[in-house]
């Protein structure tokens, strides 16, 4: 995983390089074709990783809350466990701390009265 760079196209053929680009969980691994960059699946997934990311394919698109393209992307692995530096993307820091989604958490929908003192409303035309 040090070694760089990550892929030396001597060692396989263009298709098996691709596939295996193809299987980068995190998009941090992309590649062109004649050009042509790759393509994502045609339907929006999400896998949840036990104890681990959110992994995200189709045609992504992440937005900052001053509307500023973060990433597009066809593959992303979204953090989970809240203790990343590079959010909202996963860095494995969930490795660092153990996060355990089976730990109970705090649950604030047993006191809540209303949708609102679950989620607050958020106006995403407004800038910051």
């Amino acid at each position: 995983m040090r070694a760089r760079p990550w892929v030396r196209m001597e060692n396989a053929s263009t298709d098996a390089i691709v596939a295996a680009v193809e299987k980068c969980p995190t998009g941090a691994l992309r590649y062109e074709r004649d050009g042509v960059p790759e393509t994502g699946p045609a339907e929006t997934t999400m896998v949840q990783i036990p104890n681990g990311p959110l992994l995200v394919r189709g045609r992504l698109r992440v937005v900052s809350a001053t509307g500023a393209v973060v990433a597009d992307e066809t593959r992303l692995a979204l953090c989970r466990c809240g203790k990343s530096q590079n959010e909202p993307f996963c860095d494995n820091s969930h490795r660092r701390v153990g996060f355990d989604e089976a730990s109970p958490q705090p649950d604030r929908r047993d006191d809540a009265e209303s949708p609102d003192d679950v989620c607050p409303p958020q106006d995403f035309d407004a800038g910051p």
